[in-house]
């Protein structure tokens, strides 16, 4: 089984959103092209996926990156599941872990604090919550590469993300999607991320 078909079993399941399968192909290909963009191309390096639902853009990523390690979190243990199924089928379980818990307690896991070169979001959460989420999985200068609405406003300015550390670099308008970066430029407050479910029922703005 391909990665096509496994995208469609993961529709078919209700795991992804409802434009087609090519589409969701084709937007994870614009989270690429960010990701190319910010690194240094003969460098293998980690990404840290946040709630990585039927596999998009993560999938994608860990089928295009071949060198690099990932990390997908998903808090539904059904979708975790088929996740684990994902990788198994594309026999790329060796450099790419599921785990099925919140983000703020895997921020808060020292096996992962500070461990990714870049966090991606794909409908995750208000740009309050994810950048309070993502923080402190990244390295230092590490990346933060979060898909946008067709027609942005000023989401990410805010006093209160310098708690976070983040700092926001570029917005990327392609073909296939609005991506807004945020880099990692100081350590993020030790408050943050706070208890799960915390950053969404109080956001940082």
């Amino acid at each position: 089984m391909d990665l096509e078909e496994i995208l469609i079993r993961a529709k078919n399941l209700n795991f992804l959103g409802k434009p087609p399968v090519q589409e969701h192909i084709l937007h994870a290909e614009g989270f690429l092209q960010t990701i190319m963009d910010n690194t240094d191309r003969r460098q293998p390096g980690k990404v840290v996926d946040l709630g990585s639902g039927g596999g998009v853009p993560a999938l994608i990523l860990a089928d295009s990156l071949k060198n690099w390690s990932f990390v997908l979190i998903e808090r539904k243990k059904k979708r975790a599941n088929f996740l684990l199924w994902a990788i198994k089928t594309l026999s790329v379980e060796e450099r790419v872990e599921i785990i099925c818990d919140e983000v703020e307690n895997v921020a808060r896991n020292k096996k992962y604090e500070e461990s990714a070169d870049f966090v991606t979001a794909r409908s995750f959460g208000p740009p309050p919550t994810t950048a309070e989420c993502a923080c402190r999985l990244l390295k230092l200068r590490g990346f933060l590469v979060v898909s946008e609405p067709p027609t942005t406003t000023k989401r990410w300015e805010n006093p209160a993300l310098e708690e976070t550390g983040l700092i926001s670099t570029k917005t990327y308008k392609q073909e296939n999607g609005t991506f807004q970066v945020l880099q990692l430029q100081k350590n993020p407050g030790n408050r943050l991320p706070r208890r799960p479910g915390v950053p969404k029922k109080r956001p940082l703005w």
